[in-house]
């Protein structure tokens, strides 16, 4: 030992010496001896190195110890009464004790903090809690405690979770049991310091500490003043900040018990600002928690109780009352006072005003608790006092109308904007106008325009409000304009106020955006000349105008006066382009030396560059728009980071429920394409002028520049612009990049950016020039701005490009130099050698770690130790209890360094895409020598910043780093963990900065060593994060950054293969370990998990064709599901048991939330584990205690995203499986009536039991439990027996197949088979079903076979003895449906058990379905409206297997006539199959893609089978077919083999067949495409046999296809070809014209004309609509202008009706031949309701005497309608007999005006309610007619055509004129309503004022559809012959019409020769009745 140190050993011995005078001898000693540098040198160094034998500072503090024990007993021991200077030389002695603790903790702690930290902790904590000692050492202890110890960043995070607690307990006792010893707001400070060490530190917080914080605040109350209550309340903002993560419940009860005290305080004592800013953020911090996002209900997510709402209207009128004394104070206050209020205070009125405010409340009545006093409350017979105040934005508009004083009145328009801009919606549109004519008087009231900006900005805000409403009434909206015109002519006269410019533009640019006045030519003119200059909010709000509005060319000036220079007018477009560069220096650019704006005003990011070059394009608007819609990068979308705090709201509305992320993910369909960039021409001078006016601002640059004076900045600025431009101009493909390259604009950017390197290479000789850093910090981070490393096509990647091309090697290079230099020039605080030997010792120490177990790496007793060694002095000194990575403790050098850090690192990654002119991997290798172990030294804080920059930065989120620079930059990792693992916000930041990291290690070659040593030292590293979370030291912010760490690995390595954490020796794949944090005690770190858990279920990386996310492996999605399920239940589990516990209502309600996530999350996103997951809901209603209505909020999202209507469909699509699984649990609490219905929204057992029996009851005969049956069918009120009967089909499905079942040795299914045979037995009793059995059977034999079929479940992964056709179709992860399911061998084998069953021992099951043809109908029909049924992908596929079965199985049997079905069922499935491929998705995923394939495969089938037994069956066929195929061949590259192959059968194969020949030659040409090169040939051969056609053969030719209207995508082709011949051929086309003129009622081109229109009117709304119309416009440019006055004269009629007159004479067969020749066509549309309603109508036309008739007459034609009507045809002798609606007032029920005049209903809602209420109203004769009411309530086509049938059927049964004169006013009445609607249009443009109901009213005529509907009547009835009439002109009088007001309706219908022809009846009426009225008045 030394001497030095053993005569300090012996002066400690000697403080101990029992003489008084000794000690203080000794004491003196002690001080000179621990200040001498040669002690304290070995104490230090004895200190740093392992204990030992040698004397270190620890040994001394603890003889120091013993001498103040000794000292402060010599004092208690001492006499007490003693004389006044005896007390005051004993209170010296015990400062002077203090001061020696102080005074050597200072010594012992001054180069680095040396002492331990419990050993100091507890001596204090044991001094301050004595509460002998404390009374005499408590305030200088609490002082070092605050001062030495709390604000040492090493002893913060060396204490333990306990002591903190033990720490806040001591100091809350204190601060509520005041001494006179130790000041409170001392203690105070230390409650503060301790609550944020606490909260930042601890694993959990604990709520009990809420009380003393409470009890504080009630102190407080009491007490005229609380010193310290503003430290004690910011203390509580912190704890309940992170406190109502966990415990959100009993902070709101917190709130509502403190608030009404703290609002006591406020009014009743004086407060000081600063506790008045502590009270507002802590008021405000409960409104976040109570109403998080300003949720404004329970049931949007607020936490609401009624003392809550009191305190609101408490606190609303408090701050209503504060913000007037504001006014107040500031009005009547001498010298010069902002008129604004702090925005913190403003934030919360506004939040508090949306919560209060409502539009049904104007004033209330409050009680004002917060003014009672203590003595009052507690005596309960005094009142509250009472009083009433104002709510709702009368309040703002009173405020802002009282007072003309700015201190009143600025305050409400801060409120006011506010609100606006935080909650548009709480501006009701009736406010709107009332607000903005206030606003609009107070604008021109400028006075000292103090108030101005406050208006503008609030006009702003309702500008940008009032763009976003969409229902404005029409007199409100002229009311609005009238306004804005107003508020638009102030804002520009004032826009060259330079101090309210900003708000001016902002402005102008919101009105601009919600289009609420039009822009005139003025406007323009701001941006030319010199009112004001470019700046930010000139440049957004131009940006604005440009995209919105169209610029004028010319800007009109004052040379236009003259006339000889009126050609000279001014290009404007080239004026703002001189404005924007230059302004105000064009004339004297040479000379000066005055930067223009653009160099020197920061602009968004390319805004400028965008506005230059679409004003140099000739479509300005699209261009700019064009710019607008490019995918934004990230980088330039980062705007500032929001308050933490939103965060939090977020995690309240997820625990809710209000705010589902998982929901919106946007499922991406195909590759990011960028726009097409063609179609945008430019004017050439004007980018000629573009170019020069930036080439002359560069060069000005240029030649000003010198290396000294010139701003690097400016240069970077000009060349980034010149880059920028180039961007824009290759982005809209006015350039190429290459030729970008080459340009002079790159070459000046060029030359620009070497000048700028200049200032860097003179930096590198001078880094301590501190006159440079700053203008080189900004040059830094101007250029990182500019560079752009996302993958989206944008301009900026493009100028991102550019820009990277302009750094030199020599500048990189430079940067990388000064990074060196600056990274070593820092100041170390103690010998060099020294700290080497300790560094020597931390590496020996790690390499110790390492070789004993990656898991010690961060352990507490072996890596920390190292760190407590060599924690510099340097870096506390700098960072103290601060977190080290805190900014403001760098030094501007410092700064300089990170910024050139990170801009080398985005050059670095940008460059890996890129052409640059420097080497990359020399840039990179220079980085990463920058953290060599040599170099790096990670106590200090800027190294520490410098790792963690290279860390985030280096390695690029799309770009990988080689995997041996991965290793490198991860070997200081362990390091940097070990060093810090205490310290909980640098262990959050290194997790948050390594996610980059580990996409880099998912990318590298797997089997690459390199690649294995970078995973393996990273997954060291996070398996030791994982342990420490496991042992409690991880803070939830680390926990939080780890699962965002361990869900980046899962979407890197989904599979685990090595992702693996190896811990103790034991491994734990990470899709195992991530589960386990669904149990997590931290609620945010839970939700995480939850919300994250698809990771388990979807590969992140790989998506399927579709550009959706591939789905893992089936048995990890199942084990995963178990893992995630088992771990959220066993965090339920945990606090279940105590759910009584109040304190664990927070904590339960928080673990059902993750529970519900978790499943919702995999609901969501795992279709095979979608069943398990509804179940697990259901299980948890039960068992959990999950609430109902949360999880009906869950669902009703779920499947609403499923695509399903309501929560209903969704869950009884899962019924079956449910149900199945409910009944399995053997617990007797798992009874039918226990199940959770109201998931289903069902209200009682009954409801649920009567909507689901259907369902239900299968279940329970299966199980043999009839006795419950029965309780089904008394609570339903129905017989038992009855149900079993409506059941009978499901039950079969339960028995039947195990019957067919091959006996495979399966137990399971030989028990199945013995339950269903035991089963069926039963229900042969007499006492259920009995003998009816059998009739059941047949008669609902359909039913049992879709039943059946239903039941397919074919397996992709069929064995090869089962395989089969629709295995092919089949995938490994399609999910199962309900049970039961069967392959289709078991379905064929029941089918065959079935028929062998049958007494008559049918060879088939088809030979029994023969029996009734309309079975197969019945069949197909129900499978296709299951596939309608269903949005879901995997049931549709499932569907259509079913329907591909089923079909095979008819076809095999085709031959034999299906019973006379067999044409019928071709077409019904050659249409289905068609409409099915019609309806594909524009991108495949592989279920819909096996789907398609299946439908092709079938079509094929069909086709073939058709062509071998079905003769001519194809021919009508054939065009639809191949028309639908062709597009197929180019859209989808999956299946065009297949439908090749297709095509090549039926025209290749068959061009002998005599049945397709001719329709062969008839089908549209094929595409001249190499690959239907054979089938083109094949075609064109048989069309052209004998010789080639003229124009006018192929125009018939074309006009000879009739294609089935709702495809007429099939004639696309035929149009092309139409076109081409069109224009090959004009000189046939001119004789073809003149003759259709000579002779335009036959006219060909006539005819084409008016075949052209109908084909597209056909398309709208149908597939293929804009192709069709595309080509049919195509077709009419060739033919060109046409004399349309020859084409109107041709009457379309309806082919149908000409038919039945011709075919007809009795009215009632004509008819019925209408009516199922329309039917008839409807049986092929898509719609299934629409084929359903046809075939019952089919089936009732068909079965009356009428229908029976028609039958026999219409069979002896040739036309094949009655071939496909066979199905629904009876052969019964009985006829049906339709009973006449026999009504009293049969009148009645139509007279209504609200039936004919259309109210605010469409269209077809109006003409499907007018057809019905005629059918209804008893007035039809017509057997036919009546029956067509199905039809009529789903087909608006087929009402419009049966409305004149229906009127005319009534007024030939009436003989009173009765049914005359009703229609006639009615129908009047409706054309009289749009005569009157159309002439209140055509007046003047005035708007009219409306109230809300007749504008509905009117919007409901403008449908023209209904319009030409009831023309049609009129036109029909005019064209019948009356009964008795005489003459023609008699037989338009069906009806008594105006038709003058007829003929005006047809002329607004654009029917012109109609609207003559009518006017011309009124005419002639009205002449006849004027000569009646003569010769009557002559009679007279």
């Amino acid at each position: 030992m030394s001497l030095a140190l053993n005569d300090l050993l012996i002066c400690c011995r000697h403080l101990e010496h029992d003489r008084a005078t000794e000690r203080r001898k000794e004491v003196e000693k002690f001080k000179r001896l621990i200040r001498d540098p040669e002690t304290v040198q070995h104490l230090d160094r004895h200190s740093d190195s392992k204990p030992g034998k040698f004397l270190n500072w620890d040994a001394v503090f603890r003889f120091l110890q013993k001498y103040i024990q000794k000292e402060t007993e010599c004092l208690k021991t001492a006499k007490p009464n003693v004389s006044a200077s005896t007390q005051s030389s004993r209170q010296k002695k015990m400062q002077e004790i203090s001061s020696l603790v102080k005074y050597f903790i200072k010594c012992a702690n001054k180069r680095a903090p040396r002492l331990k930290c419990q050993e100091l902790l507890n001596y204090i904590m044991d001094t301050v809690k004595d509460s002998s000692n404390g009374a005499i050492y408590g305030a200088d202890y609490s002082n070092i405690l605050l001062k030495d110890i709390l604000s040492v960043r090493k002893y913060w995070c060396e204490i333990s979770q306990q002591q903190w607690l033990e720490l806040l307990s001591v100091y809350f006792r204190l601060y509520l049991k005041p001494s006179q010893d130790i000041n409170r707001v001392l203690v105070a400070r230390i409650i503060y310091a301790v609550t944020k060490g606490y909260c930042s530190q601890t694993d959990g917080l604990n709520p009990k500490f809420l009380e003393f914080f409470s009890k504080a605040v009630q102190c407080a109350r009491q007490e005229k003043s609380s010193p310290g209550l503003n430290h004690v309340l910011a203390a509580l903002t912190i704890f309940i900040k992170i406190l109502a993560i966990n415990f959100r419940i009993r902070v709101c009860e917190l709130g509502d018990e403190i608030l009404p005290t703290l609002l006591y305080i406020w009014t009743q004592h004086r407060l000081n600002d600063s506790l008045k800013e502590v009270i507002i953020e802590l008021f405000q911090l409960q409104i976040y928690i109570h109403h998080p996002k300003g949720a404004k209900t329970q049931e949007k997510g607020a936490y609401e109780s009624a003392k809550w709402r009191s305190i609101l209207y408490n606190l609303y009128d408090l701050l209503v009352n504060e913000i007037s004394h504001i006014g107040s104070r500031g009005k009547y206050s001498s010298g010069s006072r902002n008129i604004a209020v702090k925005e913190n205070l403003i934030e919360l009125m506004a939040d508090i005003c949306h919560q209060v405010f409502n539009e049904n409340t104007r004033s209330l009545e409050i009680s004002q608790s917060y003014t009672t006093t203590q003595r009052e409350l507690s005596d309960y017979s005094v009142l509250c006092k009472r009083r009433r105040i104002e709510l709702g934005w009368e309040v703002i508009k009173d405020h802002l109308q009282k007072s003309q004083n700015d201190f009143d009145l600025v305050p409400w328009l801060q409120i006011a904007t506010q609100l606006i801009s935080k909650y548009p919606a709480s501006l009701p549109n009736c406010e709107l106008s009332p607000l903005l004519i206030i606003l609009s008087q107070l604008l021109p009231q400028q006075r000292r325009g103090e108030r101005t900006p406050y208006v503008l900005r609030c006009l702003m805000e309702v500008a940008l409000c009032q763009g976003k409403i969409s229902n404005l009434e029409g007199s409100q909206k002229s009311d609005l304009l009238k306004l804005w015109i107003k508020i638009w002519s102030i804002t520009f006269r004032s826009i060259s106020s330079e101090q309210i410019q900003a708000e001016n533009f902002s402005l102008l640019g919101a009105i601009i955006q919600g289009s609420l006045v039009e822009v005139d030519r003025e406007f323009w003119k701001l941006f030319t000349g010199s009112a004001c200059r470019p700046s930010c909010p000139a440049v957004c709000c131009l940006t604005v105008a440009l995209t919105i509005c169209v610029i004028p060319e010319t800007a009109k000036t004052g040379l236009e006066q003259n006339i000889s220079e009126v050609n000279r007018s001014v290009s404007l477009r080239e004026l703002i382009m001189k404005w924007l560069i230059f302004y105000q220096l064009e004339d004297d650019l040479e000379d000066t030396t005055e930067l223009p704006p653009i160099l020197h005003s920061k602009f968004p990011h390319l805004s400028l560059e965008k506005i230059l070059v679409s004003l140099a394009v000739k479509n300005c608007k699209a261009a700019m728009n064009f710019f607008q819609s490019a995918p934004e990068c990230e980088e330039h979308q980062k705007s500032k980071e929001e308050p933490s705090f939103l965060e939090i709201e977020d995690l309240f509305l997820q625990t809710t429920f209000d705010k589902m992320d998982f929901l919106t993910i946007v499922k991406e369909c195909g590759i990011e394409k960028h726009q097409s960039s063609i179609g945008f021409s430019v004017h050439q001078n004007l980018k000629e002028s573009l170019d020069r006016y930036l080439l002359a601002l560069s060069e000005q640059l240029l030649n000003n520049y010198t290396s000294e004076t010139t701003n690097p900045e400016t240069l970077v600025q000009c060349s980034s612009l010149l880059v920028g431009v180039l961007g824009c101009y290759c982005y809209v493909g006015v350039i190429a990049e290459e030729d970008a390259y080459k340009s002079e604009l790159f070459q000046k950017a060029k030359s620009l950016m070497q000048c700028a390197g200049e200032s860097i290479t003179l930096f590198k000789n001078k880094t301590n020039e501190e006159s440079r850093i700053d203008s080189l910090r900004n040059m830094m981070l101007l250029c990182t701005s500019y560079l752009c490393n996302c993958m989206k096509h944008n301009p900026n990647k493009i100028a991102s490009g550019f820009f990277l091309r302009l750094l030199t090697s020599k500048l990189m290079n430079d940067i990388a130099d000064i990074c060196k230099s600056l990274a070593s020039f820092i100041k170390k605080p103690f010998d060099y050698g020294e700290v080497e030997s300790v560094e020597d010792d931390t590496d020996e120490n790690l390499m110790e770690v390492e070789d004993q177990s990656p898991m010690n790496l961060l352990d507490v007793y072996s890596a920390y130790s190292v760190s407590d060694a060599n924690e510099s002095g340097e870096s506390q000194s700098i960072t103290g209890a601060a977190n080290p990575l805190a900014e403001e403790y760098l030094s501007k050098q410092d700064l300089l360094f990170l910024d050139m850090l990170k801009f080398l690192c985005m050059c670095v990654t940008t460059a890996q895409t890129s052409i640059v002119s420097f080497r990359a991997a020399d840039i990179r290798r220079k980085l990463l020598m920058l953290i060599d172990s040599s170099m790096l030294d990670l106590t200090k804080s800027l190294h520490l910043h410098m790792y963690l920059v290279l860390l985030k930065k280096l390695p690029g989120e799309d770009y990988p780093l080689p995997m041996e620079d991965v290793i490198e930059l991860l070997k200081p990792l362990s390091n940097v963990c070990s060093l810090y693992r205490r310290d909980q916000d640098v262990c959050k930041t290194i997790l948050n900065h390594v996610l980059h990291i580990v996409k880099n290690l998912g990318q590298g070659n797997m089997d690459n060593e390199n690649t294995r040593d970078a995973q393996g030292q990273f997954l060291t590293v996070i398996g030791a994060f994982w342990h420490l979370t496991k042992d409690g030291k991880c803070a939830p912010t680390v926990r939080v950054a780890l699962v965002k760490c361990l869900k980046t690995l899962l979407e890197a390595d989904p599979y685990s293969k090595w992702a693996i954490l190896n811990v103790m020796g034991k491994e734990f794949p990470v899709n195992e370990v991530f589960p386990q944090f669904l149990a997590d005690n931290h609620h945010q770190v839970r939700m995480l998990a939850a919300e994250s858990i698809n990771r388990l279920f979807q590969d992140m990386k790989q998506r399927d064709s579709s550009r959706l996310l591939k789905a893992l492996p089936l048995k990890l999605q199942q084990t995963a599901f178990e893992n995630a399920y088992l771990k959220a239940q066993e965090g339920m589990r945990e606090v279940s048991h105590s759910a009584e516990n109040p304190e664990l209502l927070d904590e339960l309600y928080n673990r059902k939330a993750v529970l519900l996530m978790m499943i919702a999350v995999v609901l969501h996103c795992s279709p095979v584990c979608e069943k398990q997951a509804l179940f697990a809901l259901c299980k948890s209603v039960k068992e959990n205690g999950l609430e109902p209505h949360l999880i009906k909020k869950v669902l009703e999202k779920v499947s609403e995203g499923f695509g399903y209507r309501h929560l209903e469909d969704f869950m009884t699509s899962h019924l079956d499986y449910l149900v199945l699984e409910w009944l399995n649990h053997q617990d007797t609490e798992y009874s039918l009536s226990s199940f959770p219905f109201i998931l289903l929204n069902y209200t009682n057992l009954e409801d649920f039991y009567r909507s689901c029996y259907k369902v239900l009851i299968p279940h329970l005969v299966i199980r043999s439990h009839f006795d419950e049956v029965k309780s089904i069918a008394n609570q339903i009120q129905e017989d038992w027996k009855s149900l079993l009967t409506d059941c009978f089909p499901k039950i079969l499905v339960n028995i039947l197949p195990y019957f067919a079942y091959e006996d495979t040795g399966d137990s399971g299914m030989s028990q199945q088979r013995e339950t269903a045979a035991k089963v069926y037995e039963m229900l042969k009793d007499e006492s259920l079903l009995g003998k009816q059995i059998d009739h059941l059977f047949i008669s609902n034999l359909p039913e049992i076979v879709v039943e059946l079929l239903m039941t397919l479940h074919e397996p992709g992964n069929s064995g090869a003895s089962q395989s089969t056709d629709l295995c092919d179709f089949s995938g490994d992860l399609d999910p199962a449906p309900n049970p039961p399911y069967f392959p289709s061998h078991v379905i064929k084998a029941t089918f065959a058990y079935i028929s062998n069953c049958h007494k008559t021992k049918f060879k088939s099951i088809l030979e029994i379905l023969s029996k009734s043809p309309d079975s197969y109908q019945k069949i197909l029909l129900a499978i296709c409206e299951q596939a309608a049924e269903t949005n879901n992908v995997y049931k549709k596929n499932r569907i259509l297997k079913i329907y591909h079965l089923f079909v095979s199985l008819l076809l095999k049997d085709i031959k034999s006539g299906l019973g006379g079905a067999w044409a019928f069922v071709l077409r019904d499935v050659i249409y289905t199959l068609i409409h099915c491929i019609n309806k594909r998705p524009s991108c495949f995923m592989d279920v819909s893609l096996r789907s398609f394939s299946l439908c092709c495969d079938l079509l094929s089938r069909v086709c073939q089978t058709a062509v071998t037994y079905c003769k001519d069956a194809l021919e009508s066929h054939l065009h639809v077919i191949v028309g639908t195929l062709i597009p197929l061949v180019d859209d989808q590259s999956e299946v065009r083999e297949q439908v090749l192959d297709l095509l090549k059968y039926l025209v290749i194969d068959n061009k002998d067949n005599e049945n397709l020949y001719l329709t062969i030659k008839l089908l549209d040409p094929f595409p001249d495409h190499v690959v239907f090169k054979d089938l083109r040939i094949t075609q064109q051969k048989i069309k052209y046999n004998r010789g080639p056609f003229s124009l006018l053969e192929e125009i018939k030719h074309f006009l000879s296809v009739s294609v089935y209207d709702a495809l007429p995508l099939t004639r696309l082709e035929g149009l092309k070809d139409l076109r081409r011949q069109l224009e090959q051929h004009k000189d046939q086309m001119k004789d073809l014209m003149r003759a259709s003129q000579e002779n335009p009622q036959d006219g060909i081109m006539v005819k084409l004309v008016v075949s052209l229109l109908q084909l597209s009117k056909m398309a709208a709304n149908h597939t293929g609509e804009r192709e069709v119309l595309e080509a049919v416009g195509s077709c009419l440019g060739e033919l060109g202008p046409i004399d349309f006055s020859t084409i109107a004269i041709q009457h379309s009629k309806d082919s149908s009706y000409n038919k039945a007159l011709e075919l007809f004479e009795d009215k009632e067969l004509q008819w019925i031949f209408i009516m199922l020749t329309h039917l008839n066509n409807t049986l092929v549309e898509d719609c299934v309701r629409v084929r359903s309603a046809a075939v019952t109508c089919l089936k009732s036309i068909l079965a009356t005497k009428a229908g029976h008739s028609f039958w026999e007459i219409y069979k002896m034609t040739t036309d094949p309608m009655l071939t496909y009507l066979q199905p629904f045809r009876t052969s019964r002798k009985k006829f049906l007999e339709v009973p006449r609606l026999d009504k009293e007032n049969p009148l009645e029920d139509l007279d209504d005006t609200s039936l004919w005049i259309p109210q605010s209903e469409s269209h077809d809602v109006w003409i499907k309610t007018l057809s019905c209420a005629f059918l209804d109203s008893g007035g039809l004769k017509s057997e036919v007619l009546q029956l067509l009411k199905p039809m009529c309530e789903v087909k608006t086509d087929f009402c419009q055509t049966v409305l004149p049938y229906l009127i005319h059927d009534i007024l030939l049964q009436d003989t009173n004129e009765s049914w005359r004169n009703l229609l006639s006013t009615h129908i009047q009445g409706f054309f009289t309503n749009c005569f009157r609607h159309s002439s209140q249009t055509s007046q003047s443009t005035t708007p009219v004022n409306l109230d809300s109901e007749s504008e509905h009213i009117f919007r409901g005529y403008l449908d023209k559809k209904s319009q030409r509907t009831m023309l049609a009547v009129v036109d029909y009835m005019r064209r019948q012959k009356r009964p008795f009439s005489g003459t023609v002109f008699d037989d338009a009088f069906w009806l008594d019409l105006n038709y003058l007001e007829v003929a005006k309706v047809a002329q607004s219908c654009a029917a012109h020769f109609t609207a003559l022809l009518y006017a011309e009846i009124y005419a002639d009426q009205k002449n006849m009745d004027d000569q009646e009225k003569s010769q009557v008045d002559s009679d007279s």
